[in-house]
């Protein structure tokens, strides 16, 4: 969405009386449901929301207004673009293993029994990223980037233990597992503190990526931005639904 504020994570909290943009399906009641999917409230009133009056139920809009408590006022109606922000997106996996095709060619079939591996880098965690599995065709390959150590020496352990196909290798400097571990017991656990059930830090989903936590929240307000700062901003990455658009109002009621 063109036009949105961004100069770093503080240029993101939204202030009473700021001008917002936010995208979504509209509920019964004029809600505006943020993109926080629960798979357990299906045909349910979404439980994260925004009041935005006058916008009939629609399956997507896209409002810029003025921000108060629960509720946009001065709605403006704009072009439908679905929202990009304040979701988790899906792993940006490559569509082919990151090795040249063996000389036989990779095997076809689902190969699905990896626990081997899985416990050897486990095993090895300073070492290792956490394994993932892509596809050529019908045959499933299992990918290993090593962080560090001797990629070769990694790569002769584990076809050593693991006879399918197999992509072993160097990723230097890359998250492993032992740092995504790290990063959960700090960094996770002080988000999940925040995300206590009562909705009253407007935290919806947190989740790791590239060595961060990224937090979805509803909006970035002051007293949650504090909060976050404490936390350490250089391990977090703030991706609030509602954002605030162009300069400030002057006016905050």
């Amino acid at each position: 969405m063109s036009g949105i504020a961004a100069a770093g994570p503080s240029g993101l909290i939204v202030r009473e009386g700021d001008l917002v943009v936010a995208s979504g399906p509209v509920e019964a009641g004029s809600r505006m449901c943020a993109p926080a999917l629960d798979p357990l409230l299906v045909n349910t009133p979404c439980r994260w929301s925004i009041r935005v009056p006058g916008v009939e139920p629609t399956p997507g809009a896209t409002v810029r207004g003025r921000w108060r408590p629960g509720r946009l006022s001065d709605i403006q109606r704009m072009p439908y673009s679905p929202p990009s922000t304040g979701r988790l997106e899906n792993p940006d996996l490559p569509d082919a293993p990151p090795c040249p095709v063996p000389a036989g060619g990779w095997r076809d079939g689902e190969d699905w029994f990896d626990e081997p591996v899985r416990d050897y880098v486990r095993a090895h965690a300073e070492q290792f990223a956490e394994p993932y599995a892509t596809h050529v065709g019908n045959a499933r390959i299992l990918v290993v980037e090593v962080v560090s150590g001797d990629v070769d020496q990694a790569r002769a352990a584990l076809r050593a233990i693991y006879t399918d196909n197999l992509c072993v290798v160097a990723s230097p400097g890359g998250h492993s597992i032992a740092a995504e571990d790290r990063l959960q017991a700090t960094t996770g656990k002080a988000v999940e503190a925040l995300m206590d059930g009562t909705g009253r830090s407007g935290i919806y989903l947190a989740g790791s990526e590239n060595g961060r936590i990224r937090v979805m929240m509803v909006q970035l307000t002051e007293p949650l931005y504090d909060e976050l700062a404490a936390i350490g901003l250089d391990r977090l990455i703030l991706d609030p639904w509602i954002r605030p658009v162009g300069p400030r109002s002057p006016f905050h009621s």
